[in-house]
């Protein structure tokens, strides 16, 4: 699938919504790319990767909800990370990330008032079961 685009991963995002196993496939995929590419993403790009995979995750498995607009985004930056035929292919090393990254922020951007909640949240269970 070509996703050169945000506005065009947000398009493919939309017509995937209500098919969660087409999500969950998308989640695999991006970690697999993720874990397999780890020594060449760097450390921002790799934070924002960690923390869109936890979001689907929580929302897939309906331990968080987030509104339809934050999850199209989510889903739209793991698109747009997983297409082999992006801006920049991924092949090019030291550049083929960058691209990546700036989608990714983009989307970090949109999203960062569900997001920051998330994190507060997800920040709250995680220093309650530590007590």
């Amino acid at each position: 699938m070509k996703i050169n685009s945000l506005k065009r991963a947000l398009k493919v995002a939309r017509e995937i919504f209500g098919n969660k196993e087409s999500i969950k496939d998308l989640f695999n995929e991006t970690e697999s790319k993720s874990a397999n590419n780890k020594d060449r993403i760097e450390s921002g790009l790799w934070y924002d990767l960690k923390m869109l995979k936890s979001m689907l995750k929580a929302w897939l498995s309906g331990s968080y909800k987030f509104s339809k607009r934050t999850i199209l985004y989510v889903i739209a930056g793991m698109l747009y990370f997983v297409s082999p035929v992006d801006m920049i292919p991924d092949m090019i090393l030291g550049l083929g990330f960058i691209d990546d990254a700036v989608v990714l922020a983009l989307v970090v951007k949109r999203i960062k008032g569900e997001l920051e909640k998330y994190k507060e949240s997800t920040h709250f269970q995680d220093a309650e079961v530590l007590s």
